[in-house]
């Protein structure tokens, strides 16, 4: 073999390990819980499919904060083109912290897990505002893949495996706000409104089986477990207070 047949040889093979040289289809790995962060100007225009509750996930924010920021108010109806303003016009946008929330939270982040086993069926409660009680559950059986890390972009909630079409239930009573695949690295993706403190999200679905606006009830079957946006079959889940994501298994009831 010729000495430049041996260098092209070597320059392709080098070019193959090289992260990012390779071409990434469309169930390429995605940072999941991944935060777009906001510009100087700290202005948005609304675009098609987009709601207030998307695009404060999206950000970061609290919804509560940007409706008022905007002087919406609820339904939160939202028109293509809108401009809104993500924080108080004059102030200069602060990148919140990924750990950090309204009332300050004492939950610490989990190291990953890979042996976990879960029933759907289990409960746990959680305190929220008013004196209310809200009831969590597991929002799918299988093995949590991922931990929660709060120091880790990779890592804004937990990735549970299974098999393409497990079910995967709301993890707590509420309505549907958000129904969609509008958001880099969530695929097809649904928030659900617990109350004012809590939010949830349910990405990489295959199919849903609920619409925006609909009442669920806590273990009722929303969608089917699937790999949109990302690179393996699971269900990526959330927990966001007051808008920042917080470890959803120290709510959920412990295995």
């Amino acid at each position: 073999m010729r000495l430049s047949h041996v260098l092209l040889f070597l320059a392709v093979l080098l070019t193959a390990l090289v992260p990012g040289c390779s071409a990434k289809g469309p169930n390429a790995p995605i940072i999941n819980g991944w935060h777009e962060p906001i510009s100087k100007q700290g202005v948005y225009i609304v675009q098609p499919g987009d709601s207030l509750y998307s695009i404060a996930w999206r950000y970061g924010l609290d919804y509560q904060d940007l409706a008022k920021i905007n002087h919406i108010r609820a339904p939160y109806k939202l028109e293509r083109g809108q401009k809104l303003y993500l924080v108080a016009p004059g102030k200069t946008p602060v990148k919140a912290s990924p750990h950090s929330a309204k009332p300050k939270s004492s939950s610490k982040a989990k190291p990953a897990q890979s042996t976990v086993k879960i029933s759907p069926k289990a409960v746990a409660p959680a305190t929220v505002a008013k004196g209310s009680v809200l009831v969590w559950q597991w929002p799918a059986a299988g093995r949590v893949l991922h931990s929660f890390n709060a120091a880790n972009l990779q890592t804004k909630g937990i990735d549970i495996v299974n098999t393409a079409g497990t079910p995967i239930k709301a993890a707590a009573s509420g309505q549907v706000v958000y129904s969609g695949s509008g958001l880099p690295g969530y695929g097809y993706l649904i928030i659900i409104k617990h109350n004012a403190t809590y939010l949830s999200a349910y990405a990489h679905n295959s199919s849903v089986s609920v619409k925006e606006g609909q009442e669920v009830k806590k273990g009722q079957v929303i969608a089917l477990m699937g790999n949109t946006g990302a690179d393996r079959v699971m269900l990526h889940f959330e927990i966001r207070r007051y808008g920042q994501p917080i470890d959803p298994q120290s709510l959920l009831p412990k295995r």
